[in-house]
C-alpha cells in the first residue's frame, strides 16, 4: 500500500506538493517528508479547494486552520 507524505520547505514549513510513496522518501537539505494521515489530507484537500496557496504542515494537522481562508 503507498503511504501518502507531504513535501515541506524547511525554510517555510510550508507543504510544497503532496507524494504517494511506499517508503518515507529520503529529506534533502531543503525539504522534508512528513507522514499525511487521512484527516490531515482531507484538511489540506479543503484548504486548496478554499483557495489557500500557502499551507503549512500546521495548518493541515489543525482542526481550524489559522490565517487567511481564501
Amino acid at each position: 500500500m503507498l503511504n501518502a507524505y507531504f513535501v515541506v520547505a524547511r525554510s517555510s514549513n510550508n507543504i510544497i506538493r503532496l507524494t504517494r510513496r511506499d517508503k518515507a522518501p529520503d529529506d534533502s537539505d531543503t525539504v522534508i517528508h512528513v507522514y499525511a494521515t487521512a484527516s490531515q489530507l482531507k484538511r489540506y484537500v479543503n484548504l486548496l479547494a478554499r483557495g489557500r496557496d500557502l499551507i503549512s504542515v500546521n495548518d493541515a494537522s489543525s482542526r481550524e486552520p489559522t490565517g487567511p481562508s481564501g
